[in-house]
This record gives structure tokens, C-alpha cells and sequence, in this order.
């Protein structure tokens, strides 16, 4: 097989459309619910959302609908990635999901751990669904989804079996590739929810959080599957997230400055929102307010130095805005 290698030490011979989405920023995280049946070890979902039944659109709470294609809009989506928790335990809250986006021109792919049934795949692709990856939670009972991804393909959905790299089992390769299926095998990755877990079964973490051996288990993959591509910690974050936040970036007002990393930089203006407010209007200063006060340019902040409390952050151009520097002026 010939692999093509890109960013981050990722590899693939076969890349489904979600993923070449991804590996633009282009990919809308939709986490439908936190609720989940299984208690896999290495599960990096955070413990703020594990359990919880709240849905996000990256990093944005999910009120409404409104708040989702917004959340599309501001990055201008053009696929949308379901997961969770699990998702088809919340099987109308998805059908309604996928209307919205497959009806917009956006690709759809979904994660689950369920190897579902006829009826709900048939459902999930009248809706429109594109892609499906299911994933045998510790990689137990590994062919009991054999006959989802027949169903799934029959159904006009790409299918396939997306893991960490955690062992190797013979089973994978074997039901892939006689249903000429694709396989995604992520790199083990450390996060604050499963430090511990992974540490206790012998996991070392190496400098970008990864799991020390995980790679090598990816490679016996890789040998044994003709659709293979394997994801790397440091890809997810100099690839799929940069070029996301890049996008959003991108979608903010032209005074923004936009860094290689992704970032912006603004002047803030805190204070008497009222007054500053009115100052800002009568002198033509370009504004965005926040809870904070008045995100302005650069520039128009440094003449209003002596105005007050104003400084020069430099911020996530996400729902959050979590600001990674704030420098006073004057």
C-alpha cells in the first residue's frame, strides 16, 4: 500500500471526506449529549461534559438551533462532526441535527459505539447522513458491527471503524477490508479526564500529551488494512484546530489582527460601558462589544490610552474568547 504522509506525522492510504474536512478546519464539532452508556479508560471527553445531557457546536452552548448554525456560520462549516458521549441514544435530537445541515450542503459524519440496527440506519441516511465511524468500546465484541457497515453502505452511507491506538486485534483488519470498509486509528492521547486511568495500564506520556508506543500499534494497522488513516495528537492540533480557528478568524471584523497560530489581536476598552460607548460612536472607532467592555483596532486603542482601562489582548477568535495575553496601555 502507498501512504501519503501530512501534518503532524499523520499518515493515511484512504481519507473519507470528513476527514479531509477536518484537515482543513473545516469540520463543526456537534456534541449532542454527554450521556453515555459505556465507561471506556480512555475516553479524553472532559468531566464538565461527560454525564451531562447539553449539546455544544465547538465550543458554544447549544440552546437552539439558532445557536448551532451560528456556530457553522462564524467558522463557515462545510461538514459537521456528531459525537458525544453517544449519540444515538439521543436519536430524534440527531435526525433534527442532520436535516438542518445535510438540507444546508454541509457533509454530515457521526461517531457511536452502538452497532445499530437496520431501521436506524435507514432513518440516519433519509436524513442524510454521509459517514458513519463506529467504535467498539475497548475494543470488545469487534464483530458485532460487521453487519452495521453492510447496512450502512447498502445504505448509501461510507462506513468504517474508528479507535484509539490502544492494542491490536486481528478481527479489525479482517471485517474492513472484505466489506472494503475504511479504518481511522487515532493516537492515544492523554487529557485531564483519563491522566490517571491511562497511567494505572502503564501509558507513558510523551511531549505533546501523546501515549508513548501508540504509534507502533497504529503501524500493525496500517500494514493490514487497505483503507487506513492514522491521526496523531500533534495533527489535531497544528492541522484540524489552527486552521479552524484560522477560519473563524477570518469571519471577524476586517480591524482583527489574524496571527499565523490562529489567534487575534484587538485593543479591549474597559469601563462605563455607556460613556465609552458614546465616545467610541462620535469618534467613528469601529467596535464589537463584549462582557468586558469594547474590543476596537489596535491602533485606535493605543490613541485612546490615556482614556481609561484599555489594553491590547490577544484572544481566541472562539464563542469563549479566552484571552491568552492582556497588556495595559498607558
Amino acid at each position: 500500500m502507498r501512504f501519503r504522509k501530512i501534518e503532524g506525522g499523520s499518515f493515511y492510504s484512504y481519507l473519507t471526506e470528513g476527514c479531509r474536512l477536518c484537515r482543513k478546519g473545516a469540520k463543526m464539532v456537534l456534541f449532542i449529549t454527554g450521556v453515555c452508556s459505556n465507561s471506556c479508560y480512555y475516553c479524553p471527553v472532559s468531566d464538565r461534559r461527560m454525564g451531562s445531557d447539553f449539546i455544544y457546536a465547538n465550543e458554544r452552548p447549544v440552546m437552539s438551533m439558532d445557536d448551532a448554525v451560528d456556530e457553522a456560520l462564524s467558522m463557515s462549516a462545510e461538514g459537521v462532526s456528531i459525537t458525544g458521549g453517544e449519540p444515538l441514544l439521543k436519536p430524534e435530537r440527531i435526525y433534527e441535527y442532520l436535516e438542518v445541515f445535510s438540507s444546508a450542503g454541509l457533509h454530515t459524519h457521526l461517531y457511536t459505539s452502538i452497532p445499530a440496527r437496520e431501521r436506524m440506519i435507514e432513518k440516519l441516511s433519509e436524513k442524510g447522513l454521509d459517514e458513519i465511524r463506529f467504535h467498539p468500546p475497548e475494543l470488545k465484541n469487534i464483530m458485532s458491527y460487521e453487519e452495521s457497515i453492510k447496512l450502512s453502505r447498502k445504505a448509501g452511507i461510507e462506513a468504517g471503524i474508528e479507535i484509539p491506538a490502544i492494542s491490536f486485534r486481528h478481527e479489525i483488519p479482517e471485517i474492513l477490508n472484505r466489506n472494503d470498509a475504511f479504518l481511522n486509528v487515532n493516537e492515544l492521547e492523554f487529557s485531564e479526564s483519563n491522566l490517571h486511568k491511562l497511567s494505572e495500564r502503564g501509558w507513558e506520556r510523551g511531549e505533546f500529551y501523546e501515549a508513548s508506543g501508540s504509534l507502533e500499534i497504529a503501524v500493525k494497522y496500517s500494514e493490514t488494512v487497505r483503507k487506513f488513516h492514522y491521526c496523531s495528537v500533534r495533527f489535531k492540533e497544528i492541522a484540524q484546530f489552527r486552521r479552524r480557528l484560522i477560519r473563524t478568524a477570518f469571519n471577524l471584523p476586517e480591524f482583527y489582527r489574524v496571527t499565523s497560530e490562529g489567534t487575534v489581536v484587538c485593543g479591549l476598552v474597559e469601563g462605563e460601558k455607556e460613556k465609552i460607548r458614546k465616545v467610541l460612536i462620535q469618534r467613528g472607532i469601529d467596535f464589537v462589544e463584549v462582557d468586558e467592555g469594547f474590543e476596537i483596532p489596535v491602533d485606535e486603542a493605543e490613541r485612546m490610552k490615556d482614556s481609561g482601562k484599555v489594553f491590547i489582548i490577544e484572544r481566541y477568535p472562539t464563542y469563549t474568547r479566552m484571552i491568552l495575553e492582556k497588556d495595559p496601555l498607558g
